[in-house]
């Protein structure tokens, strides 16, 4: 009886995923025509246009997949980790019903992926997880990617509720976590391109599978700074960070920020280091 229970969640599971793929499939085309239509109309898109299309569902899909993909890849051919791979604890193993307290396998999906899933085969079935996961938290949950920590914990689940998946992050040699905390990285790069951050930067296939889902040119031979990224020779001005409602608008240009950092530095080149804690005097130390 649990088995043929099972056995069901799994069909389930199959079912949600190919209705979400029509569903994104159906969305993605809409897009393009809009794109079209709006090209033949006008004859050429303005920036704003482009940027409207590219902060739509199926470019934010298609370039979060691409850096996944390109991520997940540098990751299983680094040498390095290999002796520092992600794998789930006995413990963990246990919590999740995939083996049983002697550790006996309870999971024949997990055992059966675990032993022949090839790293290729795994990277493939954590990007199409990753896409539908995506389209599911974007469209059906709103304001979840307004908190990016209930959004890595939202896609998270995703990951960690199934066996299969469990086993290729294992293949891969990165957690489910990291995993999930990849994609809303690329998501905050994505939406807010210049902006500082501490984690990984996009490789730049994101930028061209974005553009193609949209149906906008893309260059022959992408380069660091095409593909609707400004570049310091383009403009006398860059902009750092464009509104994610509303398209064309910046809320911070270079220009803005080197004369803030220019007056900051002046600030504390006349205060000193002071550390009223201490009982600085303002003097520099």
């Amino acid at each position: 009886m649990l088995l043929s229970g099972r056995n069901m969640f799994v069909q389930i599971q199959i079912c949600w995923l190919i209705l979400l793929l029509l569903e994104m499939t159906a969305n993605s085309f809409s897009i393009r025509q809009r794109g079209r239509q709006a090209l033949s109309l006008n004859g050429k898109m303005s920036k704003a246009d482009e940027e409207r299309l590219l902060l739509t569902e199926p470019a934010l899909n298609a370039f979060i997949v691409a850096e996944m993909r390109h991520f997940l890849t540098a990751i299983s051919e680094d040498p390095g980790r290999r002796l520092r791979r992600w794998e789930l604890s006995d413990q963990e193993k246990i919590d999740l019903s995939l083996v049983d307290d002697r550790l006996d396998t309870i999971s024949e999906e997990y055992e059966t992926a675990k032993a022949n899933l090839s790293t290729a085969a795994a990277i493939d079935l954590l990007c199409n997880a990753t896409q539908a996961t995506f389209h599911d938290g974007y469209t059906n949950e709103p304001g979840l990617m307004t908190a990016l920590g209930s959004a890595i914990v939202f896609f998270q689940c995703s990951f960690r509720g199934s066996p299969e998946l469990l086993a290729a992050c294992e293949v891969v040699g990165l957690s489910d976590y990291a995993v999930a905390h990849h994609i809303t990285d690329m998501y905050h790069h994505r939406c807010f391109r210049g902006t500082y951050t501490k984690t990984l930067a996009p490789s730049g296939e994101g930028e061209v599978e974005a553009r193609r889902a949209v149906g906008l040119d893309v260059p022959a031979d992408p380069k660091p700074g095409e593909c609707g990224q400004n570049t310091p020779d383009e403009t006398d001005d860059e902009c750092l960070l464009w509104s994610p409602t509303t398209p064309g608008v910046c809320l911070n240009w270079k220009s803005e920020e080197e004369a803030w950092r220019r007056k900051r530095f002046e600030r504390v080149q006349m205060e000193g280091t002071r550390d009223p804690r201490r009982g600085g005097s303002g003097g520099t130390r």
